[in-house]
């Protein structure tokens, strides 16, 4: 990689394809430009099991150090793990593990659930706050172009020094409780990334011992990628699950920050029926829990809540934005995002698939989760895969988004409700006119809706539609799918 490619700055973290986009000596020259722009003395870093991930791990504490920081190795591990050892850096009781204290910034080296060839940094402030493109990003981006000095030709990782699998997991049963699984029989695809490493502590503590598929970390991915969203990528769990007779079944991501259910009846659970799980059981012990969900959140999930009583705050997807928003809505316990992240204000308001897992696990235990799903409001549909249109960059993806809004609002001009999304908040009730300069908008009709929006990390539009029935579903799909189409040709 000979210049800086500044594609890969996303608006919440770092993320490209290895060798071309980034590499060792961009992590070294990130490392190096943390220390400067941020003052940091100590950081905590971790990486996945991506194959270029360890090179890049060694690269970046050799940044650190050669800055004058202290590179604290977590090693291989789970990005949750990352968000744990920040977030107890900043608690004032000081009641979490010494090896913690005094730590200012982590970084986990993921790229999430993309393919094998990307990676990337996700970097994070005590407290467990992202670091985004407004609030540093673009500063240590900056300072990187400005630096010249070279890797040096013999890097190493540093020493383990973080080792917090243990103290997490105590957390997390304290703050969850320990579900009674006896004699449950479940399965966990771990997807060849590292979500093996959060089992083997939490099988022990149950007394269950899953069927295990693909718990070695390869990041070649060699059973099929590390994307659970995807069902060409769960169809192993449901043959496991469905096929031999298991109680549950569970997925992981590459990085383990998002987990997918499977039911012994082979049905997946989506994010918005999983979000509607865990909401319905908080609600249990805190009826006036304030609570928050994804501008994508199906309306199963949305009719379930309008029906209980329970009015969530709408939020703009993607992380960073979520996270903040937690953070300004003090009395807000709970997010979650279709795409299957969950939130907790008792985890620093960061993603938690372990806290997920536990609370399924109650439901599971109780005999709720399976009669729960069924019983949300419905059908709902929605295409197996969302639509999605690659644009030469992201604001090509912004502006067809609001145009694919209002032609759709010209042809269709009695909607229930229109929600955009404008600086980084979800404004409700808004009026046609308010999509010509949103950021993402969502807009409900009684018997189907659609969100178009641009996505946070690449020159992308994202479609989500859902219908009532399946023909009703096909035409809407079809309908925006051609605007869609027709609308990227005219940029040329």
């Amino acid at each position: 990689m000979a210049e800086l490619d500044r594609a890969v700055f996303k608006s919440y973290d770092i993320r490209g394809t290895y060798p071309n986009q980034l590499d060792e000596r961009f992590a070294y020259r990130l490392g190096r430009s943390l220390v400067a722009v941020l003052r940091a003395t100590r950081v905590a870093v971790g990486h996945d099991a991506r194959l270029s991930s360890p090179s890049l791990y060694a690269a970046l504490a050799a940044g650190l150090r050669d800055a004058g920081a202290l590179a604290e190795g977590m090693g291989l591990c789970a990005t949750e793990l990352v968000y744990y050892a920040m977030g107890m850096a900043a608690r004032p009781d000081a009641k979490g593990p010494a090896c913690l204290r005094g730590l200012d910034l982590g970084v986990m080296i993921t790229a999430s659930h993309n393919p094998p060839e990307y990676n990337g940094f996700k970097v994070v402030r005590a407290g467990g706050e992202p670091l985004s493109g407004a609030a540093g990003l673009e500063a240590v981006r900056a300072h990187m172009e400005t630096l010249t000095a070279d890797l040096p030709s013999a890097v190493s990782p540093p020493d383990k020094t973080i080792a917090v699998e243990e103290d997490y997991l105590d957390f997390a049963l304290r703050l969850v409780g320990e579900p009674d699984v006896r004699g449950l029989r479940v399965a966990v695809d771990a997807g060849n990334g590292v979500a093996g490493l959060l089992w083997q502590g939490l099988s022990g503590r149950l007394g269950i011992e899953p069927v295990r598929l693909n718990f070695d970390p390869d990041g070649g991915f060699p059973a099929h990628h590390p994307d659970p969203s995807r069902r060409e990528n769960l169809e192993q769990l449901i043959q496991a699950v469905h096929g031999g007779s298991l109680g549950l079944g569970f997925c992981y991501d590459g990085d383990a920050d998002r987990v997918v259910v499977v039911l012994k009846d082979g049905h997946v659970v989506d994010g918005s029926e999983m979000i509607a799980c865990i909401v319905e059981r908080l609600l249990t012990s805190a009826p006036a829990l304030a609570f928050g969900v994804g501008q994508t959140t199906s309306r199963k999930a949305l009719d379930h809540f309008a029906r209980r009583g329970a009015q969530p705050l709408m939020l703009p997807v993607g992380h960073a934005k979520i996270k903040r928003l937690m953070r300004a809505s003090p009395r807000m316990a709970f997010a979650g995002e279709d795409a299957g992240h969950c939130y907790y204000r008792d985890f620093f308001c960061c993603d938690s698939s372990l806290i997920t897992t536990l609370h399924l696990l109650h439901l599971t235990a109780g005999g709720a989760l399976e009669d729960f799903v069924r019983s949300l409001p419905g059908p709902w549909l929605r295409p197996e895969h969302e639509p999605s249109f690659a644009f030469a960059d992201q604001t090509q993806a912004l502006e067809t988004c609001r145009q694919v809004a209002l032609i759709m609002l010209e042809r269709h001009p009695e909607p229930t409700e229109i929600t955009c999304e404008r600086d980084g908040r979800i404004a409700r009730q808004c009026d046609a006119e308010a999509a010509q300069d949103c950021d993402g908008v969502r807009v409900d009709y009684p018997a189907w809706w659609f969100c178009a929006r641009p996505s946070g990390t690449e020159p992308i539009a994202r479609l989500a539609v859902e219908a009532r029935s399946k023909e009703l579903l096909d035409k809407m799909t079809n309908m925006l799918s051609s605007l869609f189409t027709r609308l990227r040709s005219a940029w040329g």
